[in-house]
């Protein structure tokens, strides 16, 4: 039933093997996986058994949907007396590898799993932002191992032309690139998520204290984030039963201990901020139970 996508991209999923013995438990754990892709239609997912008692083996057909998964946004709005207008394109079942194949443009060459996001929004002269994001999910092709690339800008300002001397702004440039690969310990649920990001904050000219302790110069926060996740939801969309855990770790180079002969009391506070330095810790918890067919609670913390 893939006629979209490519065929290695559902049998790197599947769990069950030529010339293993019969598991039930792995066929289960297959349609998870299927549906967890995102790409098919999690109510249309099937598997047909066929046995053969004269030699004792038992054919498995499953049985996929292909259903739309790419996202095209275009929205406008009103408000504060200012239009905002927002252009996001979304595809999720993205072929990098098929790019430079004329017929495979159609509109977009798909089939091999990746997910390329485009995102621009806008209200003129006040805000703009801009996101450019690309997830390989089976870097090599032969391991679950994930690559993920990102690159964002932002501008806010005070809506004054760029000529003029008292126009404010501040502008956030950054880019992130991720490594995740899934665990067969302590059960094949786990996953871990390592990330490298840099961003840089522009000040100019930019008055707005409860957000920086100074008008003009720039901020760098360079970090590093390690995520330890478990989720065994059967499904992304509509999760019915499963529970979803992540606990992460986000910090920065420890600066301060660095310098031991630096007064920070002394310094302005452009030196002072510089390279920002945190640590962030983070735990988030969702159970999902089944209470009748369509009827679903959800507890989280």
């Amino acid at each position: 039933g893939n006629t979209k996508t490519n065929d290695h991209v559902l049998l790197r999923e599947i769990r069950t093997k030529p010339g293993e013995l019969y598991n039930r438990s792995k066929i289960i754990r297959t349609q998870r996986e299927l549906a967890t892709l995102g790409y098919f239609d999690p109510e249309k997912l099937n598997v047909n058994p066929t046995p053969h008692p004269e030699d004792g083996t038992v054919d498995l057909q499953y049985v996929v949907a292909e259903k739309p998964s790419d996202q095209i946004e275009l929205s406008g709005g009103w408000g504060a007396q200012m239009i905002v207008g927002t252009l996001g394109l979304s595809f999720s079942n993205f072929s990098l590898g098929n790019i430079f194949k004329k017929d495979a443009w159609s509109p977009l060459p798909t089939g091999d799993g990746q997910r390329l996001t485009l995102r621009a929004q806008s209200n003129g002269l006040y805000y703009q932002g801009y996101n450019f994001s690309f997830v390989e999910p089976w870097l090599g092709g032969k391991k679950p191992n994930s690559l993920t690339v990102s690159f964002y800008h932002t501008i806010y300002s005070n809506g004054l032309n760029k000529s003029s001397d008292d126009r404010q702004t501040m502008k956030i440039s950054g880019a992130a690139l991720g490594f995740g690969r899934r665990l067969k310990w302590p059960d094949d649920y786990f996953s871990l998520y390592n990330e490298l990001n840099f961003q840089i904050y522009t000040l100019d000219n930019y008055s707005y204290q409860q957000l920086f302790s100074y008008n003009d110069g720039q901020s760098n926060n360079f970090s590093f984030l390690t995520a330890f996740s478990r989720n065994s939801a059967d499904q992304p969309i509509f999760p019915r039963r499963g529970s979803n855990f992540t606990i992460s770790l986000q910090l920065t180079p420890p600066y301060s201990l660095l310098k031991k002969n630096v007064d920070y009391s002394q310094m302005t506070e452009q030196e002072k901020y510089k390279w920002i330095e945190y640590h962030k810790w983070k735990f988030n918890g969702a159970w999902f139970t089944s209470l009748a067919r369509k009827l679903v609670f959800e507890s989280k913390g």
